[in-house]
């Protein structure tokens, strides 16, 4: 680079980018959204850990703390939730992306670790849905703990895990904590690093020789591209935390569930899957996922490079995967919107 020092942002970048890399519909900006609020969310997760009490007798009146009286209390909360929800928002379009346009193609392991980000992200999510210990959290967490134990082989012990013993207990809430702000973030550097890295090593976005084309110097165009996403999604929360509040209900009560007790949002779809069927919605469907994702990148046997979108040698892939997506958004919907008391549908033009 004509003897200039390279520094850190330099060593996760090639020196040349293609002009294609640089068009905004090659990539969509997901990847550089969701680095941009994991950030957000670590700053202002950071400011929240300083007044948060992980206690259950004192969690709750922390919160109302930090939402009514903290100075720009309201303001940090709210863009840690509002980040919480568009990184995994992101995280998946990011993911779909990648599969549609065959981003893995010679590069499984950056696929992998990208998995393993999105596993960590669920799990971010819903530990930090516990932490306002209010009505809803506290009845979420029964659900979604109950929704793992129907995992395969490990189901049971990781719905311990998660609530340090058979039921909810007294250290339910410090468990919760202590992995949201003890375990997690550590891992997300950790993978993050190593996707990021991997991503580097790969060449960067995913391409053929001729797709490559005219390059330009990373340093001020990349640079410039990823900061104007980075912003952009920056400004969107900022925006959102304005008009969408993180919410804070009424206190915990154990012998008074609402009705009906639903999971996070993120995980209402498999909620809804369970209500059909606890072991296809429980067991066979989300290990039966879970295995095409692990696997695609081994199953496609098709010749067209990586970065096209909707290679016609992929259609089956494509369409399994589609398949996948819509039903799980499908069920994400009725789980939602669609069910009344005692999960009974509650049919849209009105009465159940």
């Amino acid at each position: 680079m004509s003897g200039k020092r390279r520094h850190f942002i330099d060593h996760l970048h090639p020196q040349k980018v293609s002009l294609r890399t640089l068009n905004p519909l090659a990539t969509l900006g997901f990847g550089i959204a969701a680095l941009t609020c994991l950030g957000t969310i670590f700053v202002t997760g950071l400011t929240l850990f300083l007044y948060y009490n992980p206690d259950q007798k004192h969690a709750y009146e922390k919160i109302l703390h930090i939402t009514t009286t903290l100075r720009y209390g309201r303001l940090i909360r709210d863009l840690h939730y509002i980040s919480a929800n568009a990184f995994l928002i992101f995280s998946a379009l990011h993911l779909i992306r990648v599969f549609l346009t065959a981003g893995y193609k010679g590069r499984k392991l950056c696929w992998m670790y990208g998995l393993g980000l999105l596993s960590l992200t669920l799990m971010a999510n819903f530990t930090g849905y516990i932490l306002p210990w209010d009505q809803v959290s506290y009845w979420a967490v029964k659900v979604g703990a109950t929704l793992m134990g129907y995992f395969p082989v490990l189901g049971e012990e990781l719905r311990r895990f998660i609530l340090a013993g058979a039921d909810i207990g007294a250290d339910t809430l410090p468990r919760a904590f202590a992995i949201h702000v003890g375990l997690l973030p550590p891992l997300f550097i950790i993978l993050t690093g190593l996707h990021l890295w991997r991503f580097r090593k790969s060449g960067g976005l995913a391409a053929s020789q001729e797709g490559r084309g005219e390059s330009l110097p990373v340093d001020p165009w990349l640079y410039r591209a990823e900061a104007a996403v980075a912003l952009l999604t920056f400004a969107l929360l900022l925006l959102a935390a304005n008009f969408f509040h993180s919410p804070i209900f009424e206190r915990p009560n154990p012998q008074h569930p609402p009705n009906p007790v639903k999971a996070p949002w993120y995980f209402v779809g498999v909620q809804e899957m369970v209500s059909h069927s606890a072991f296809w919605g429980g067991v066979m469907v989300p290990t039966l996922i879970a295995a095409f994702l692990v696997l695609a990148p081994f199953l496609d046997r098709s010749r067209s490079p990586g970065g096209q979108w909707f290679s016609r040698d992929r259609w089956i892939l494509n369409l399994i995967f589609l398949i996948i997506v819509l039903s799980q958004i499908l069920f994400l919907i009725v789980g939602q919107w669609f069910r009344g008391k005692n999960w009974v549908f509650l049919y849209p033009f009105g009465g159940f």
